[in-house]
């Protein structure tokens, strides 16, 4: 996979980058679990329900791609969810760490709008499908599709209501209608432009924002395999080398989210962190650590209490 990879294998989970990827999965898991148990719907019109949910859906994606890596020991499947993660982290970045509370609505609006129009691309009204099926299969089908549609047409009427209301409108009315003319949301800086290209972040880019990119775009490199080029026609045996460098992506993109989770979510600090005393989830995390550098379940409790505590959840 190259030189640039995040092996991170340290000394206290064995040198083993598959324990880090668990020890940072579970933590991630705790911080998902609590948000989503907070704001229990994916609503566009509530941003810490939609986002809370879009890393749920996240989790369970890192969860697959440790099951293909691991278990099916499929190389080229596994770089390709490594992909659709690395781009969803950087989307989660930009969109829902804009520090500007009207920008980030109007980027998540957007979003939403840009997802739900291509998606109707393949939910056509017409019915392409009659005479290719059985009759009550057909009738199944287009119930399934009028469905569909109707969910993709909600969402975005609630996202075109969430640009209706926008006061980004007063502030330049010509850079507002032209970013969403272009359903631009991955926008460089709210200002009008002639090309699109001209005003909005390329993937690479996106990647450097989140510090994917140094020494080696490994994100971008590994297009090959989602887009089936050549090198998903090698024989890449799953030996330890490509174990670590997929792996080692993988919860390097899982720190990198559930730091923006635990940024977007400071108000839930202290809710989060109590997660980590729950003995489940603490056995989980202590399981991840080398027998002589584990910490002792006294140990963690403390450590935990003094992390809320520099927070100033603690008296």
């Amino acid at each position: 996979m190259g030189t640039g990879f995040h092996i991170d294998g340290t000394q206290e989970f064995g040198y083993s980058t598959v324990n880090r990827f668990w020890y940072s999965f579970y933590v991630f898991m705790n911080t998902v679990k609590r948000v989503c148990d907070r704001y229990h719907y994916a609503s566009v019109w509530d941003l810490n329900g939609y986002a809370a949910h879009f890393c749920y859906r996240r989790l369970k994606s890192f969860d697959t791609l440790a099951k293909v890596a691991l278990e099916h020991k499929d190389f080229i499947s596994a770089c390709c969810i490594l992909r659709m993660l690395g781009d969803s982290v950087a989307v989660f970045h930009l969109i829902y760490m804009e520090p500007d509370v009207d920008l980030r609505w109007l980027r998540h609006a957007l979003y939403v709008i840009d997802g739900c129009e291509r998606n109707m691309v393949a939910l056509p009204e017409d019915d392409f499908s009659k005479g290719t099926m059985p009759d009550d299969e057909y009738l199944i089908y287009k119930e399934q599709n009028r469905i569909n549609r109707e969910q993709r047409e909600r969402l975005q009427n609630q996202a075109q209501k969430i640009i209706d209301k926008s006061p980004l409108q007063v502030k330049d009315k010509e850079a507002f209608d032209k970013i969403v003319k272009d359903r631009n949301w991955k926008f460089k800086a709210f200002k009008t432009y002639k090309k699109t290209g001209a005003n909005q972040y390329k993937w690479t880019e996106l990647y450097e924002r989140i510090g994917m990119c140094k020494g080696y775009d490994v994100l971008s490199f590994i297009s090959q395999y989602a887009h089936g080029l050549s090198m998903s026609n090698l024989v890449m045996e799953m030996n330890e080398r490509n174990l670590d460098a997929v792996i080692g992506e993988t919860f390097a993109l899982i720190k990198r989210l559930n730091a923006y989770m635990m940024n977007y979510y400071l108000l839930d600090y202290y809710d989060i962190m109590n997660g980590l005393l729950e003995p489940d989830m603490r056995d989980k995390i202590l399981s991840c650590y080398d027998d002589e550098h584990r910490p002792s379940i006294e140990m963690w409790n403390q450590q935990i209490k003094n992390l809320i505590e520099e927070k100033g959840f603690l008296c």
